[in-house]
């Protein structure tokens, strides 16, 4: 699953940044706000590099992330794109946690610059694991069907849900949510919740 979600959204990505004005490259990436476009590539780039040379202690956290920013500040987009292509040829197996990376980094590109959302099959695969394994205490109840048997039941849009998982949605966006009863929202996500809310 995982190899199929990660090379299928990096083709995905590829296709989109390709296309992408030096203008749209220096725009800001909303749903991580301290990186332009250009610097969410060398992030992706720098991802599979680590992990095809086996360099990585300190992911998935904040210092190992800005590493990858900063070694290739200045380079080239497509260059940014040939050493993620090269790296990804490397790997024997993709792992699940830079599958994740990519596609959640892709529905923030596609944020940033304005394209159409994320294909349903990837969220809503990874959605199905995420509720089952992390959130035992809900019963999902999503409009395309009903996930886990906790005892809190949660009426939400499921990519809403996936994105907040990943840190996407605020603390407020989340407890506007239909629950059953009062739930603690920092425990629906893996990175804390953002500050400000983040409408897609």
């Amino acid at each position: 699953m995982f190899e199929e979600i990660y090379r299928e959204s990096r083709h995905r990505t590829v296709g989109i940044t390709m296309g992408l004005s030096t203008e749209e490259l220096a725009r800001p990436v909303p749903a991580c706000p301290e990186w332009t476009v250009h610097q969410l590539i060398a992030h992706l780039a720098g991802v599979a590099a680590d992990f095809a040379s086996g360099r990585v202690e300190g992911s998935p956290g904040e210092e190992w992330t800005a590493r990858h920013v900063a070694e290739r500040e200045g380079v080239p987009v497509l260059d940014l794109l040939e050493q993620w292509n090269a790296s990804t040829e490397l790997l024997d197996k993709i792992p699940g946690q830079i599958a994740m990376d990519a596609v959640t980094h892709e529905a923030d590109l596609r944020a940033a610059v304005g394209r159409e959302r994320l294909p349903d099959h990837p969220w809503q695969t990874t959605l199905t694991g995420i509720v089952t394994r992390y959130l035992p205490d809900l019963t999902v109840t999503t409009e395309f069907g009903v996930i886990g048997t906790g005892h809190v039941a949660l009426e939400v849009d499921g990519y809403e849900l996936w994105r907040a998982f990943f840190g996407r949605r605020s603390r407020k966006q989340m407890e506007a949510w239909h629950w059953s009863e009062p739930y603690p929202v920092e425990k629906v996500t893996f990175f804390p919740p953002r500050d400000t809310d983040l409408t897609e």
